[in-house]
């Protein structure tokens, strides 16, 4: 499988994802409060660029709480674990910015 199709799998899956929220519809289906998921990536992402780990770290982990389960969760998990162990920013952040563009994609 070439990296244009696995990127274009994990952006497809992230935005359906996203667009399903944490309350229960009426039909059981879950959605998330994607305003409020784009404003604590942007605490992230300016967490990461002062290079505060430890800010970008509980960003992410409150983030986290408020996603189902997915491959969204998976790249903020990710993002977070590779800032408890190796206090490296650039790879979080890129994990942060395909959720970024997943959430504008889905959104307009």
């Amino acid at each position: 499988m070439n990296t244009v199709a696995i990127i274009a799998a994990i952006l497809f899956g992230l935005g359906v994802l996203i667009s399903t929220s944490m309350t229960t519809t009426a039909d059981g289906q879950a959605v998330v409060d994607q305003e409020k998921i784009k404003r604590q990536l942007e605490q992230v992402v300016k967490a990461l660029d002062s290079g505060d780990i430890a800010a970008a770290r509980g960003y992410l982990e409150e983030t986290v709480q408020g996603l189902p389960d997915g491959v969204t969760k998976t790249h903020l998990r990710v993002a977070t674990d590779a800032l408890q162990y190796s206090n490296d920013t650039k790879g979080p952040m890129m994990h942060v910015q395909l959720v970024q563009n997943s959430l504008q994609n889905s959104t307009g």
